[in-house]
């Protein structure tokens, strides 16, 4: 029988130093991928970076693009609970301002970052099929989390009824464009002052209203 002091290593168990390199894969993943681009690194930086063996990466991911879906994933996981949070936080409140929580909730901690920033919205973008659907797949879960809110608003009559498919897919696009072109700007516009741009817009196109931009 296998002691307890043969398991670990370190100071850790086995499963403590796999958890370990994942987490240093995903910082170096996060950094390399979103300052010099997905395309331009190689596995081997990323092993040198997070001072893991290629043995060890390969025991965690196929390949590379298994280790930006992962990152990603990650990335949209968090958002999503961001945006779940926020409306949880303003239930009950004017449909108005829970849109304008959830954006803020949405944008803020990826704008923060550019590095995250430049992940979502940028290095994500055409890699392969695969990772595209992945892609799609979270659009889709906003623009459901998108219309559900706006059949709560027209019922409780705060709004009237708009085809919130079409509305929710237009302000993921413009989202997506946005953030996009601000990344690949050299003298970007301060984070906040995108936030509130983005903001309105989705106030506007969910109610209508005439919200200055």
């Amino acid at each position: 029988m296998e002691t307890t002091s043969a398991r670990r290593y370190g100071g850790q168990s086995a499963e403590e130093r796999d958890h370990s390199r994942l987490v240093r894969l995903r910082a170096a993943a996060l950094d390399l991928f979103g300052t010099h681009g997905y395309q331009a690194i190689s596995i081997d930086r990323l092993c040198s970076t997070a001072s893991v063996s290629t043995r060890h990466f390969y025991q965690q991911f196929s390949c590379k693009e298994d280790l930006l879906l992962d990152l990603y994933g990650a990335i949209t996981a968090e958002a999503y609970d961001a945006v779940a949070q926020s409306l949880a936080t303003t239930e009950g409140e004017d449909f108005r301002r829970r849109i304008d929580a959830a954006v803020r909730a949405y944008l803020r901690p990826v704008l923060a970052d550019p590095r995250t920033a430049r992940i979502a919205f940028v290095e994500i973008v055409g890699v392969s099929p695969r990772v595209e659907q992945k892609r799609l797949d979270f659009r889709a879960t906003i623009v459901a989390l998108v219309e559900e809110e706006g059949r709560q608003g027209v019922a409780r009559r705060e709004i009237d009824q708009r085809d919130f498919h079409f509305l929710a897919l237009s302000l993921s696009g413009a989202i997506n464009v946005v953030v996009h072109d601000w990344m690949l700007q050299r003298k970007r516009a301060p984070a906040e002052r995108l936030e509130d741009q983005l903001c309105a817009l989705a106030v506007h196109l969910l109610t209508g209203d005439a919200t200055p931009i």
